[in-house]
């Protein structure tokens, strides 16, 4: 029989937890579900939440909760969590967001079940956010059609809540790949990327869950010393892929370093430009392509 595991990582998020939990419990499902949650050492009362909340876990959903000794990080951790699974099918959703549609996942189970040619499906994700500008807004428009992997490294457009995908994907090259690296900066987009390699990926036009957007996020703000890692994570995607996805992470290398560098001069923080100067000079045949976009513009 099919089953589907769900991973859920966590940090820190007493406030936001419960309200994952639930999303995921009110599934209505006709497979049985293995709910995955790991707890990276968290400082707070997220623990004793979750402990209060699997008691009232439906009779169709396995819990295995893992509280982590010590904080790990966050990709270490999902690469742990990803070790715990024994479903055919993985969803994911992050410990403040959550899923708002009681037949998410059976909508995309039965969509990957009946489309065996797919190895990936993924919907539109609404933002929850203070800033009144962004609160309900999309994460991204989501188009009812297949995505390739080069569009999904070029955008982002894949929200972690919205990706239902077969489990055999982490056994290819790409992502076997990418857990050699427990040091990246981003796991979940590269793991997106490497289901290209069992099969198609579907978006889907409608919205079934929501990403909390808040300054805690990993993704938040301007930091050129994480643009290092973004450049490690760059290049390894570069590597695994080749053709136009190495073309395209080249570029972004380059440009996110000529920038930091930029900056870091006019800080005054030489050695974190002398780093991004480092990776200029690796990708420095985009020189090129920045001199002919530079005269373009200034035409």
């Amino acid at each position: 029989m099919n089953k589907i595991s769900i991973i859920v990582l966590t940090f820190n998020q007493e406030n936001f937890i419960a309200q994952t939990i639930e999303g995921i419990f009110m599934q209505k499902i006709d497979v049985p579900l293995e709910l995955i949650i790991s707890n990276d050492a968290s400082t707070d009362s997220t623990a004793e939440v979750i402990k209060s909340a699997i008691k009232n876990a439906p009779e169709n959903i396995e819990v295995k909760f893992f509280e982590q000794p010590k904080n790990l990080g966050s990709t270490p951790n999902f690469y742990f969590a990803l070790k715990q699974i024994t479903g055919n099918y993985v969803a994911f959703c992050e410990g403040d967001d959550f899923w708002t549609n009681e037949n998410k996942l059976q909508i995309q189970y039965d969509f990957l079940r009946q489309n065996p040619e797919y190895a990936l499906c993924f919907h539109q994700t609404k933002n929850i956010s203070d800033d009144e500008k962004i609160d309900e807004t999309l994460f991204s428009k989501i188009e009812n059609r297949d995505y390739s992997a080069l569009e999904i490294y070029q955008h982002w457009i894949v929200h972690t809540s919205s990706v239902f995908m077969k489990t055999e994907v982490l056994k290819n090259e790409a992502a076997t790949e990418m857990l050699k690296h427990p040091d990246l900066l981003y796991f979940d987009t590269i793991l997106y990327m490497a289901s290209a390699l069992n099969g198609k990926i579907k978006g889907l036009n409608f919205t079934m869950s929501k990403y909390r957007r808040h300054t805690a996020g990993l993704s938040d703000g301007i930091n050129h010393k994480r643009d290092l890692r973004h450049n490690r994570l760059d290049e390894i995607i570069g590597k695994i892929y080749g053709g136009k996805i190495k073309e395209s992470a080249d570029w972004q290398i380059f440009s996110r370093s000529r920038i930091a560098f930029n900056q870091s001069i006019s800080k005054g923080n030489f050695i974190l430009a002398a780093k991004h100067l480092n990776w200029i000079l690796k990708k420095r045949k985009n020189l090129k392509i920045y001199i002919k976009k530079k005269i373009h513009h200034n035409a």
